[in-house]
Order: C-alpha cells, then sequence, then structure tokens
C-alpha cells in the first residue's frame, strides 16, 4: 500500500508542476511532448489489484458463512425439517429434533484478527411449529377375550353321508306330496306335483297324481306328453300303460293303444279289469272281434255283476255272427240295471231283433 500512497503522490506533484504557467518567450512554438504510457499502465494496475482485493474480500466472507456442502447434503438424508439457525437452536433447544446434530461453523485460522469479514445475515429460517402436544386417547373398550371351546371329549363328529343332498330332496319331494295329496285347489296341487318332480323325478306317486290331475282338467296333450316321459322312467309300470292307452282310445288311435299295452303280456294270467278292459275295447275297434269276445269273455269270469263286461261280449258275438250267445249276454247285460237309459233302450231293441 505504500508504493500505491507514494505513485499517487508524484502524480499529484506533476500535475501541480505543469499547471503552474511558465513565462513563455514571445515567438517561441510550442512544441508537444510525446505523451507517456506510464500513467496508463499504472491505473491498470491499481484495477487489477482493487478487482482482486474485492474477490478475495468476496470468497473469504462466503467461506465464514457457507455450510460444507458435504453436512448439508447428510442432515437433509437424515431429516427433510429445515434446520433453524446455530443461534435460536442454542437458545430454543426443542426447536429442532435432537436428532440433528448441531453444526458449529468454522472459523478461519489465518488472519481472523487483522482481516475485517463482512458480515451477511443470513435468511431467517422459518421457525418450526411447536411440538403438537399428544391429544390423550379415548379410553377404549377393552376387547373381549376370547374362551377357546374347551374340547368335547367322546363326541367324535358323525360323517356326513354322502347323498345328503339326495336324502333332503327326497325328504322335502314327500313332504310336499302330502301337502299336494289333501289339497282341493288343482291349479295349486299342479304346481306342488311339478315341483317334487324337480327334486325327485322318479317320484311315482307324484307322477301318477299329476297325470291324473291333467287329464281330470282336460288337457290331452299335455298329459300325453307327460305319460311318454313317464313310460321312459318306469316301461313297464301299469297304471301309466293303462293311463296312456286310454287316452289313444279317446283319440281314436286303436293301434297305438294295443301297441301300449302290448308292453307287457297280461292276457293269461292278470286279473287287472282296466288293462282287460282297455285291451279288449282296443281289439273291437280294431274290428278283431274273435280277440275281442276272448277278452270279454275272461272279464266276465273276473267280474260277473259288471254290466259293461257282458255288453262287450253280446257287441262282439253278434260281430261273429253267434246270435244266440250275443242274445243272452244282451239279457244278462240289462239285468244288472246298471246302465244308463239310452243303452239299456239300445239293448232292448237289439233283441227284439235277433229273435
Amino acid at each position: 500500500m505504500s508504493l500505491i500512497n507514494q505513485m499517487l503522490r508524484d502524480l499529484e506533484n506533476r500535475n501541480t508542476i505543469n499547471n503552474t504557467p511558465p513565462t513563455l518567450q514571445h515567438n517561441i512554438q510550442v512544441t508537444h511532448a510525446p505523451s507517456s504510457k506510464r500513467p496508463f499502465l499504472i491505473w491498470t494496475l491499481l484495477a487489477i489489484i482493487a478487482t482482486g482485493g474485492t474477490y478475495w474480500a468476496y470468497l473469504h466472507s462466503n467461506t465464514l458463512t457457507k455450510t460444507p456442502p458435504v453436512i448439508i447434503a447428510e442432515n437433509n438424508q437424515k431429516d427433510p425439517t429445515p434446520i433453524a439457525p446455530y443461534e435460536q437452536v442454542l437458545a430454543t433447544p426443542n426447536a429442532v429434533s435432537d436428532t440433528v446434530p448441531k453444526i458449529e461453523p468454522k472459523l478461519p485460522e489465518n488472519n481472523a484478527a487483522t482481516q475485517p469479514v463482512p458480515t451477511i445475515q443470513p435468511t431467517p429460517a422459518l421457525q418450526p411449529p411447536p411440538p403438537a402436544q399428544p391429544t390423550p386417547a379415548a379410553p377404549s373398550q377393552a376387547a373381549p377375550e376370547t374362551i377357546a371351546a374347551q374340547p368335547i371329549k367322546n363326541t367324535p363328529i358323525p360323517p356326513k353321508p354322502a347323498l345328503i343332498k339326495q336324502i333332503t330332496d327326497k325328504q322335502q319331494a314327500d313332504l310336499l306330496y302330502r301337502q299336494a295329496e289333501n289339497s282341493f285347489d288343482d291349479y295349486s296341487t299342479i304346481n306342488k306335483l311339478e315341483e317334487i318332480l324337480k327334486l325327485d323325478p322318479r317320484h311315482l306317486k307324484a307322477r301318477l297324481l299329476l297325470a291324473k290331475k291333467l287329464h281330470n282338467q282336460g288337457q290331452i296333450n299335455k298329459t300325453a306328453d307327460f305319460l311318454d316321459q313317464s313310460l321312459i322312467l318306469f316301461p313297464d309300470n301299469l297304471q301309466f300303460i293303462n293311463t296312456r292307452a286310454q287316452l289313444f282310445l279317446q283319440q281314436k288311435n286303436p293301434g297305438s293303444a294295443l301297441k301300449t299295452l302290448q308292453r307287457i303280456d297280461l292276457t293269461s294270467d292278470s286279473n287287472d279289469e282296466t288293462y282287460l278292459s282297455l285291451l279288449a275295447a282296443s281289439y273291437q275297434q280294431l274290428q278283431s272281434f274273435n280277440n275281442a269276445a276272448k277278452t270279454y269273455q275272461r272279464l266276465i269270469t273276473i267280474n260277473p255283476e259288471k254290466a259293461e263286461n257282458w255288453l262287450g261280449l253280446a257287441l262282439s258275438q253278434e260281430k261273429l255272427g253267434n246270435s244266440r250267445i250275443a242274445r243272452e249276454a244282451y239279457q244278462q247285460a240289462l239285468s244288472k240295471n246298471t246302465l244308463k237309459e239310452s243303452i239299456a233302450n239300445y239293448i232292448k231293441q237289439r233283441l227284439i231283433e235277433l229273435r
């Protein structure tokens, strides 16, 4: 610095001497002395020195106030909460978590006393909110203690039967059948019987009752389809065979009736009057009068008090040309007094013609 001051004094003295107007002689021409480059170099040197000093002071001040980046990076990784200034941490220890390490800025060792350092006021950190006071938890009801059930000894659990579902369906079907059997409403009875067959398709009593209800309501086509399905499940069931043959006779189809009846051969040893009556009627409609007469003769042997059996025999013998046997059969039918008046009148007329 002394060198710079001396140079400044020399420049001031030189300017003072140059500013004093000398006594010029007349007829003396002023000649311009060549300009010197020394002042320009001096000013350039001064500018460089000033710039360097300012830059050094700036670096020195940043060194004092700047926290080492390594420490800041470590603090950011440990706790994202902003750290309050060091003085504030000392004043209020609870302002920052105890887990954050206290960082003291390191002062430079050299020229700490001689060189003045411009203090840069740090930006005040946001004051963290005071720690929330723990709210007292509501008294929770104690969970009921689960008491383990004591194992029951000597009571082994029986294994479930393999057909438990079928047994349950069958029991439910039997219960519905008892309700349908005692019901007087045909519509409700039919619905219950159909539900029974969904639970147990082989419930024979429900099938027989449903066929009877459908036939009584005059639903011939529906009854016929239902009987065909039943005969697939029960091909030798006599009741299904008789009912289906009766429907064929009502529909003027004696051939199908006879074919249905011949599923089983009961002509020689059967005593079922319904089966033999349908068989005889099928023969008679097919004009097989000899087979019809034989069948009616068997019916008379089984039940001689039924007028319809005598009437059938009389008609068959008359067609065969046996007038005497036919007349005797007509008289037996008329003597039972169970026929309708119109049929009785027809028998009387035939007796007159056969004399």
